[in-house]
Parts: structure tokens; sequence; C-alpha cells
């Protein structure tokens, strides 16, 4: 029937809010009948069935208190009650928080600059309200266009982490070569400031030496990386954010640390897994997640960033959710050792 109902061109905005079975223990034998909520907040059964309320009684149900304890009956009670689709606004003057002066220039054609020892996509973060590019992060790539996976996957212990350190050098120099305006956003695994010693000063030499300005990076640290050494990562943050850079926690949802990364190390930009951004306009549990998470970042003046955005709708809800910095398909598609066209 909710299939019906789905495909059904009179129902609009059909939102999945639970999807599990509903165990014939709890509502065996029920029957069919109806129940009339109060003003008073008061219950009342209607039943044409004889052996309706008999039954209610025989399962000790006739005040309806293991059915308020479902988790259907509490998520249906919240959907009823609006609590699901109030939306998260942030006042119109802090949409335009942290922009540059003006938007990234359009380029020609995209094309590549050509190979360097290390390659990188670049695929940038838009504000569509304002039809600007805040940044412009740089993703991993190999000479063929092969997955950041691929290429990590051929290193192990310190010989990883020094590689992530040091193959940051050739993003910061492609962006140098592009002479994009607005921030880059490079990677890093967590762990990769706290094993090799001098990481801070490494990535400031660097980009001193292109004639970038620390002001311009961000550093996004993955979720995914458990952190074992919790002083010296923060002591890590701590010379970044001295030094002008920003921080971002990457794929946030996706990974083990969740919130308690953000409570200790409290951002300055958070990017919303795109797990949890994917279909959101129809998924009522996304929705529960990201309006809290947009509300939590708010509340500690961290900027949210929806990653993995690839539909008009998705973009549509997380706009009204108070989402104003997005990254994806939808928008644009990485561009190899170059800048794309944004589809604005």
């Amino acid at each position: 029937m909710y299939e019906l109902i789905q495909t059904d061109p009179r129902h609009e905005e059909v939102v999945t809010v639970l999807d599990e079975p509903i165990y014939k223990r709890t509502f065996d034998e029920w029957g069919l009948g109806f129940i009339v909520i109060k003003d008073d907040g008061g219950k009342q059964i209607i039943s044409s069935d004889l052996t309706f309320d008999n039954q209610l009684y025989k399962l000790g149900l006739d005040n309806l208190k293991r059915v308020d304890e479902t988790r259907a009956s509490m998520i249906i009670d919240a959907f009823a009650k609006g609590r699901w689709r109030e939306p998260y606004t942030i006042l119109s003057d802090e949409l335009y928080e942290d922009l540059p002066q003006e938007a990234v220039p359009e380029f020609s054609n995209g094309e590549s600059l050509g190979l360097y020892p290390v390659n990188f996509a670049f695929q940038p973060i838009v504000n569509p309200i304002s039809k600007l590019v805040t940044s412009a992060e740089a993703l991993l790539r190999g000479p063929n266009n092969e997955s950041p996976a691929t290429i990590l996957s051929q290193y192990s212990g310190i010989d990883l982490y020094r590689f992530d350190l040091e193959s940051k050098q050739y993003a910061l120099q492609i962006a140098a070569d592009m002479g994009l305006p607005c921030r880059v956003s490079v990677n890093l695994l967590p762990m990769s400031l706290i094993m090799i010693p001098d990481a801070v000063d490494f990535l400031l030499d660097k980009i001193e030496s292109l004639g970038l300005f620390s002001e311009q990076i961000i550093v996004e640290i993955t979720e995914e990386e458990a952190i074992t050494n919790h002083d010296a990562f923060h002591g890590a943050v701590t010379r970044l954010r001295a030094a002008g850079i920003k921080v971002a926690i990457d794929d946030f949802g996706a990974g083990f640390a969740g919130l308690s990364l953000l409570a200790e190390f409290q951002p300055d930009k958070l990017k919303i897994d795109r797990k949890l951004i994917q279909g959101i306009q129809t998924n009522g549990p996304k929705q529960a997640i990201v309006r809290a998470v947009i509300e939590c970042c708010y509340s500690l003046g961290i900027s949210v960033i929806a990653e993995g955005v690839e539909d008009a709708a998705e973009v549509n809800w997380l706009l009204e959710a108070g989402v104003s910095k997005f990254q994806g398909f939808y928008f644009a598609r990485p561009s190899f050792n170059g800048f794309p066209q944004i589809n604005w």
C-alpha cells in the first residue's frame, strides 16, 4: 500500500519515517477499530467488533500503554505533532559568513594542467544562494584518475602517513598554478599529524614557498580513522589554527569518532557524509539526524557543508533546513588537475 501511495501523483513529499516489521505479538488479533484522540490527550477506542475490547484487555492494552511505548507509535506521534517538519532556519545574514569577496572565475574548458608527481581532482564547495565558491577540495588521484583508496593501499605504517602528508604539497602546487582565489581544502589522516613530528611545519613551509597564505587553506580531518593520541592531535590542530589554517571534519557520520570528535575539537567546518544526505528529502530518520547536527553546529559556530548532493530535491530540503554550502555532482564533478564548470 505504501508503494502505491508513493507513486500516486495526488500525494506530494511522501517521507518514510520508519521501515521495520511490526511484530505479530504486539498487534495480534486486534481486529479493525478506530482510536479517537480527545482534546485533553485522552484516548477512546471505538469498534464494531464485540471481541475487540476483550482482546485489548487480555493483552494488557486496555489503556494503549504498550502501544505508546513502541518505536512506531512514538515516531508517528512526533511526526503528527510536526517535529519532523519544523525547519531549522538560519538568519539570512549568517548565510554569507566566511565567503570570499569574489567567486572563482569560470574556466573555459576545465582542461587538466597535465600530470604532476602526485595528482589531484578539484571539486568546488558552493553557496547556491549567493552563487559563490567558498572553497575547492583537492581529492587525491592516480595518474590515470585512480581513487584515493587505490593509491593509499600501496602504503602502510609510517610510510602511509608520510605519503599522506607530503602528497599535499602537490595539491597546493596545482591550486597555485590554477590561481584559485578561493580557499583550498586538503585531506589528512588524523594520525599523519601525530606520527610525523614536523607535519604542521611542513605544511606551513610549502604554503609560504608557493606564495599562498595560510588563511586560504583548510585541513580536512577524516573521521573514519581512530585517533590514538588525543593530546598530540589537539596540539597539532591548535598549531594549525594559530597559523590561520581552518580545520574541518570530513565525512561526519561515517566514522568512529562521531560526536566525541566534534565536542573535543570543535572544528571550523563540518561536512556531513553523503550517506546521510542522499535521498534525505524522503527519509525521516536522516532528516531528524541532520536537523540535530545543523542545530548543534550552529550553536557551536561551526559551518555545515552537505557532501554528495546529486539531486535538486536534496538541495531544496537542505536549504530549508539551514544548510547553505554544498559539494556534489549536482553542482560539479571533480576535475582532474583542473577546475570544473559549475551548474548553478
